[in-house]
């Protein structure tokens, strides 16, 4: 092989490597957020349109935080308990009705537990922020809920 052939080959393969490299680097900054990273900007984005103090505002944060942390907990439960009436179904063998009842019970147990966590964590929100900025905190939520819902209809 000529010299002119072996410059030519290691030019492509070091304009390949670069190539990798800047796709690498622009795959990771532009990285969408994790669906958790984006509920929390907006979030945190509504909260701040309330204007409140540093203390309530940190308050409401970690109320939301908390509840977050429940309802993944939760969603984690029926998740397994969804899991368990699958196994319970393809199991060999005639269907112990018993069995797939009880696993059914704990699947609506779990989900009626994440109701009342959700009822009771915006009962809260209300509550800590009172009547006027609970009210505009839902109104600001309920805005942004609209909006989210006609752009996935698009």
């Amino acid at each position: 092989m000529r010299l002119f052939h072996k410059r030519l080959l290691i030019f492509f393969s070091v304009a390949l490597n670069i190539g990798f490299v800047a796709a690498a680097i622009v795959m990771f900054l532009y990285h969408p957020a994790s669906r958790h990273e984006r509920i929390w900007h907006e979030i945190v984005t509504i909260v701040d349109q309330l204007d409140l103090p540093a203390k309530q505002e940190r308050t409401v944060l970690d109320n939301v935080t908390e509840f977050s942390t429940t309802i993944d907990g939760l969603d984690k439960d029926l998740r397994q308990a969804r899991g368990d009436v699958i196994r319970v179904l393809a199991k060999d063998g005639p269907l112990d009705t018993d069995r797939f009842n009880g696993v059914v019970e704990t699947v609506e147990s779990y989900e009626k537990k994440k109701v009342r966590a959700f009822a009771a964590h915006m009962m809260d929100m209300r509550i800590k922020l009172g009547d006027e900025k609970g009210a505009l905190y839902f109104s600001l939520l309920l805005d942004h809920l609209e909006k989210k819902a006609q752009n996935h209809r698009r």
